[in-house]
Order: C-alpha cells, then structure tokens, then sequence
C-alpha cells in the first residue's frame, strides 16, 4: 500500500508535464483580394491616395467619408491634412485595423472607423466621399443615395470606376491609375420666374429648366421682348447663365450668376 501510495505522488507532476502548450494569439493580417459581402478589398496605391485628396482640394474644414474603407488608408491621409472623417467596412478586423493606426498616429479624433454597411451609412455630414469599389458596379449602385443624401458642391472621388452616365467633372492619372471627380450638384429643373427693375420699367422673365447630373438645357421668354439662354452651366448650387433679348432691331445681354437655394432667392421655382 506504502508503494502505490508513493507511485500516486509521483505521477501528479508527470501529468502536469504532459499538458499541451497553450494555443498562440490570433493576429489578422490583410490579405489582398479578401472577399467581403459586397466588396473585394484591394488598398489603394499612396499616389492614388494623395491624387484623390488633391482633387477634393480637402483640407481642415473637410468632413470625408471613405466607403470600403479597407485598412483606413485614404481618411488617415484626410486626417493628417487635418480633416475629420469617418470610414465604413464589414470586415470587422480591418476596422480594427484602421482603429489601432489612427491610435498610434494620435489622430483617432478626427479618423474613425465603423464595422457598418455602406448602402446604410447616412452620407450627409460628407463635403467629401471617396471610394474604390470592386466589382465596378457598387459605385453605379451607390450613385442614387449620395445625389440624394450628399449636399449640393460635395466633392465625389473615386479610384478607377466611374458612375456610369453621370459624367466626371474632372480626370486625372497618376503612374497610369485614373481618379475620378464629381461636384454634387443641385436640382434645378423647373419653371424659374424672376423681374428685373430699371428706371422707370420692370421685365418679367421664365425660365424653364431640364437637367441631366450637372448637365442644364433651357428656353426663356419675356413678356416684351423674345428671350433666348446660352453658356448654361451648373456646379454645385451655383448656376450661371447668360439671357439674350431682341426687341425689334435691338438686342441685349445680361449674365446671371446666382446660388440655388431650395426654390427662391432671387429667382422663384414655380
């Protein structure tokens, strides 16, 4: 009985050596073309980063929101020209990616990540929205809810992909890799009635609009003379024209430029 007694003792410490080692902490690593839900994620070159940066002309009174934010790369390099921003992904470990570099660059004040989906994302505090969505046809996608969420002259940058028939305002290459730019712009389709006081008269004017993106047709008319539109151009909420009149044998100019704000100032939306 001593014996066996004594055998017990002994073999506690054998167990013990026998125990496996303990399993090693995970650690993610980005890996390029990692499938999401929608996306794919491929980073965007630091050339292309800056480039789409320099054509937002962003700088500290920008608000930048990145859609497939990735690794966080383009809202850090808003936020060290000292913009605020914020980037949305599902893939909640490059979320955290993002998080810990803004961290350790001392920027997590103005850089901000959310495991969020994009289509769910209000875009309404962006000045600026940047994006590089694969496959091509997100952005296509995407185009309805930022024309109606983002305000009239946000600036739209994106990597490699255009919006499909709303035309780039702009075209840029870097080491061949294309940046596309758009101005949000404004609605101002409608009928536009307006006066104009001189000494002595005042003329009445319509203007009825179409509109097609940034894109502004029209016709005019007067109530005394025969009224023509030309040079019609619209960026943001800023709307210029020029207004051609003939009244018998004589003609005249006159160059508007105005904001558009709702549907008055100075011109009425009918």
């Amino acid at each position: 009985l001593r014996a066996c007694a004594l055998l017990a003792v002994c073999a506690v410490p054998a167990s013990h050596a026998q125990q496996p080692a303990a399993k090693p902490e995970y650690v993610f690593e980005p890996v390029i073309g990692m499938p999401g839900k929608d996306v794919v994620w491929v980073p965007t070159p630091p050339a292309v980063v800056e480039l789409m940066l320099d054509m937002a002309k962003v700088t500290a009174n920008d608000f930048v929101i990145d859609l497939g934010s990735g690794d966080g790369r383009i809202v850090i390099a808003a936020a060290k020209r000292g913009a605020k921003g914020f980037g949305v992904d599902l893939n909640k470990d490059l979320v955290q990616v993002s998080n810990e570099e803004a961290q350790r660059l001392g920027i997590s004040d103005r850089a901000q990540f959310r495991v969020q989906d994009m289509f769910q994302t209000d875009l309404s505090p962006a000045s600026v929205l940047t994006a590089y969505l694969l496959p091509p046809h997100l952005n296509v996608r995407v185009r309805p809810q930022l024309l109606r969420q983002m305000k009239p002259g946000s600036r739209v940058v994106t990597y490699s992909f255009h919006m499909g028939e709303w035309q780039p305002d702009a075209v840029a290459q870097v080491n061949g890799l294309t940046v596309h730019y758009w101005v949000v712009p404004a609605s101002a389709m409608g009928t536009w009635r307006w006066h104009h006081d001189g000494i002595g008269f005042t003329r009445e004017y319509e203007m009825k609009v179409e509109q097609k993106f940034q894109f502004i047709s029209g016709t005019a008319s007067a109530k005394t003379s025969i009224a023509y539109l030309r040079d019609m151009k619209l960026e943001g909420d800023r709307i210029t024209f020029t207004l051609t009149e003939e009244a018998g044998s004589a003609f005249a100019q006159t160059r508007y430029e105005g904001r558009i704000d709702g549907d008055t100032s100075p011109a009425r939306r009918a």
